[in-house]
């Protein structure tokens, strides 16, 4: 993974900072950060977002899209530059009936290849055709972006991170052309010999799409720098994975963001849990302060567990 800080604005957003699961309290206790802790000792909380528990977007989309300067999360977070159009995401998934109902597979549990990705183009080709003026490009974290003058305008979707690993019914779209889309995507996906060779290849298919992301770019680029190393772990509930990340994070980037501070360049840090999104921003500090703290240095875990 490309480091985030080799930017001059340094400005980190760390999404899914807080812990995976309820259960994983006691293993934050033991969770070292030293680098977490002198960060958080040293800076102090500006700003915070709380995401409502049936909101369509997790903490970490409200912060990004604060720092777009929007009032809420667009594709504008991801770099469309094409104000003149609405914007939204679609991901290919795969989507399992259960007892319980639906729930989709993290969409990185696909492990899908260049050649896989090839096929798949021809459904947002057939769905979302360039004669019906429709644009389309990749999408940095897979899938693609689709754009239109008008034909997206009004319409909202939970975010993807709502959804992947779960269930699928408390997040499914309202209005009609989303669901439509949803459904002419499942029948042109179940064409696909594609799926009959991953299948046969043990693999899991593709029979769906997610349409999230619902917006207007104006072409602003976020003011900071997104660690996304957290995440798979986080969606996939494995805390020893997530408590590495962490580990990582804490060794290879956040050293970076004290070293900024210390030489009084502007520097930001916002984590983010299930419930809120915290941003933190260096405080001065009294000589008593910093003596203190040269001999230790507080746990950084209250902090991830208040997320």
């Amino acid at each position: 993974m490309t480091d985030p800080l080799k930017d001059s604005r340094m400005h980190l957003l760390i999404p899914h900072a807080g812990g995976p699961d309820p259960s994983c309290l006691h293993a934050l206790s033991h969770l070292q950060l030293p680098q977490l802790g002198q960060l958080m000792a040293r800076w102090t909380a500006t700003e915070a977002w709380q995401a409502e528990e049936d909101g369509l977007y997790p903490p970490a989309e409200l912060a990004l899209a604060a720092a777009c300067g929007q009032a809420e999360p667009t594709l504008a977070a991801w770099a469309a530059q094409q104000a003149a159009l609405a914007w939204a995401r679609v991901t290919p998934v795969h989507l399992a009936v259960g007892s319980d109902g639906v729930d989709m597979a993290p969409p990185h549990a696909l492990e899908l290849q260049d050649a896989d990705w090839q096929d798949l183009a021809t459904v947002p080709a057939q769905l979302w055709p360039a004669d019906e003026g429709w644009t389309r490009q990749p999408h940095p974290e897979g899938g693609w972006l689709i754009g239109h003058a008008t034909a997206l305008d009004g319409l909202h979707a939970a975010s993807l991170d709502r959804v992947a690993g779960g269930p699928i019914e408390p997040w499914l779209p309202h209005a009609r052309v989303l669901k439509r889309w949803q459904n002419e995507a499942q029948m042109l996906l179940h064409a696909l010999p594609l799926n009959a060779r991953r299948e046969s290849e043990g693999k899991l298919p593709i029979n769906s799409v997610w349409i999230s992301d619902i917006g207007r770019s104006d072409g602003a680029t976020p003011a900071l720098r997104i660690n996304s190393s957290l995440s798979r772990p986080w969606q996939e509930g494995d805390l020893a994975a997530w408590c590495e990340a962490w580990r990582r994070i804490d060794a290879d980037t956040l050293p970076a963001l004290l070293a900024a501070s210390a030489r009084g360049e502007s520097a930001s840090l916002t984590l983010a849990g299930p419930r809120w999104a915290r941003r933190f921003e260096p405080r001065p500090l009294g000589l008593l302060q910093r003596l203190r703290l040269s001999f230790s240095t507080p746990p950084a875990t209250p902090v991830l567990e208040s997320l």
